[in-house]
């Protein structure tokens, strides 16, 4: 979704996002939920954000999110604070390369091995196409995109003089070990191959993505590379060597049973398989690191957007709790007061609204508020209904809802909750209350049984039953009652 923000970064366009010279960074976390990553920032609050405080909004796409303190427009940081480490993703890379596209890519490799004449000439354009595919693996994988590319895309579009830039570092890179060999120096020859081992990984990926030759060769380019993921690229380096020997220790393990004819497409399948395992995992190491590089980048599966109105009670819970922590109380009810007028049955809406109507303390705008709560709380949600109710309590301690369902409801789930005198407080004197409510034999029984079963209290319990069966000798629930009085009788004789 927020491509439909932020342009995911195509080739071309991957220069015009550096940000300079960056250094490693830590993860930004949310300012307000520290188990959450960062994906929006303001600068001039100094306030990062995560998705948990920015939803998004499905029927207007094209709206920027705005920063709950000051209104104006989020910076978008990219999936960089979210990204899972390349090292937890191995089995996900390997499956990368068992799509259509690589498996096609492969397959074309090992029919060339088998069916492809000795020409320099057509071997050099199967390699300027594998060079292309790859590259496209690496770009396509720092761009989090979960679907590799096609075998079709390996004939199609720009990318074919990759292959010749990438021959030129190859022989740059040969050339330099070639020097260090000419030295005499066998310390210094194995030093230099080390580290042109650990360097190519670095000028591959500068090459893929930014297509140029001397963002390849620069060793401040290929160097901001291997800072930005600091001592992780020598894990990168390990288990890229790994790959890249992959297809050697498999077709030595298969030299000795099957013949030559066969065993040279099998090694091309491999190398071809195995390569885009490699260029896989490099690529989604950008994407890893994507703010130390410089880079802005979206996950492809993107944050949630939502339709309007649930747009709309998401950002203003997100809004009022930004508020609150921040100290900002009535800005906060402000917030709430608004989208109550919009949504006035909304139960998130009501719980915040009335929770923070009682942190500060604002006693007959919160006992107002309740008369609405408290039905829609106790009808949707019990607990929270329960909650309200106690928190009633602390400012006005007879307090009596003026709904005889909802009183009944709230003391059956005060009951279950193991507090008796609270629930039939709110049953005492019912029938005078409520007289025309039609289902008093069922409060009443509930409250002998509270009164029985959890303060113990056998008349009481007792005047009830007998009240229900003078009151309403048609009742259904006269069963249940002769069911208790029997119970009664029972704990009598043995009290």
């Amino acid at each position: 979704m927020r491509a439909l923000f932020f342009c995911l970064l195509k080739p071309s366009d991957l220069m015009s996002w550096r940000a300079g010279r960056c250094t490693p960074m830590d993860k930004i976390h949310c300012h307000y939920h520290a188990a959450q990553p960062a994906t929006w920032t303001c600068r001039p609050c100094a306030r990062s954000y995560g998705d948990c405080c920015v939803p998004l909004n499905a029927d207007a796409p094209d709206d920027a999110p705005k920063c709950a303190l000051c209104a104006g427009t989020l910076e978008f940081l990219g999936a960089a604070n979210s990204a899972q480490p390349f090292w937890e993703r191995i089995p996900s890379f390997f499956a990368y390369g068992l799509q259509s596209g690589p498996l096609a890519f492969a397959a074309l490799l090992a029919l060339a091995g088998l069916f492809l004449p000795r020409s320099l000439l057509l071997w050099l354009l199967v390699f300027s196409v594998a060079t292309k595919y790859f590259h496209s693996v690496i770009e396509g994988s720092s761009q989090a995109e979960r679907q590799a590319p096609s075998l079709l895309s390996a004939f199609t579009g720009e990318g074919f003089t990759l292959f010749i830039k990438q021959l030129a570092v190859f022989m740059v890179a040969f050339g330099v070990l070639w020097l260090a060999a000419d030295t005499g120096s066998r310390g210094l020859f194995w030093l230099v191959n080390l580290g042109l081992l650990l360097v190519m990984p670095a000028s591959i990926i500068r090459l893929a993505l930014d297509k140029q030759l001397g963002a390849a060769l620069s060793p401040e380019q290929v160097g901001q590379v291997i800072s930005a993921m600091g001592w992780r690229y020598l894990i990168l380096c390990a288990f890229l060597f790994m790959l890249w020997q992959s297809p050697s220790w498999v077709t030595m393990m298969l030299a000795g049973g099957l013949p030559r004819v066969v065993l040279l497409p099998v090694a091309a399948f491999l190398f071809g398989y195995f390569g885009v395992v490699m260029c896989a995992m490099m690529g989604y190491a950008v994407f890893q690191y994507q703010a130390a590089l410089g880079y802005v980048i979206a996950d492809e599966e993107g944050q949630a957007a939502y339709p309007a109105a649930e747009f709309l009670r998401r950002k203003a819970l997100a809004d009022a709790q930004v508020r609150i922590k921040e100290g900002q109380l009535e800005q906060a009810l402000e917030i709430l007061t608004l989208a109550l007028q919009r949504a006035p049955d909304d139960l998130a809406l009501n719980e915040r609204f009335h929770q923070l109507l009682y942190g500060l303390g604002a006693r007959e705008r919160c006992l107002r508020h309740l008369a609405h709560y408290l039905p829609l709380a106790s009808r949707l949600s019990e607990p929270q209904a329960v909650t309200a109710l106690l928190n009633a309590r602390q400012l006005q301690a007879d307090y009596l809802p003026d709904d005889a369902l909802v009183c009944e409801r709230l003391a059956a789930a005060l009951l279950q909750r193991h507090k008796p005198r609270e629930a039939l407080s709110l049953l005492r004197n019912l029938h005078r209350r409520f007289p025309d409510y039609p289902h008093i034999a069922r409060a009443y029984l509930l409250a002998a049984r509270g009164f029985a079963e959890y303060l113990g209290e056998l008349g009481p319990a007792r005047q009830l039953l007998q009240f229900i069966r003078q009151r309403y000798p048609q009742s259904s629930l006269l069963g249940e009652v002769a069911a208790l009085e029997a119970t009664l009788d029972r704990l009598e004789k043995t009290a």
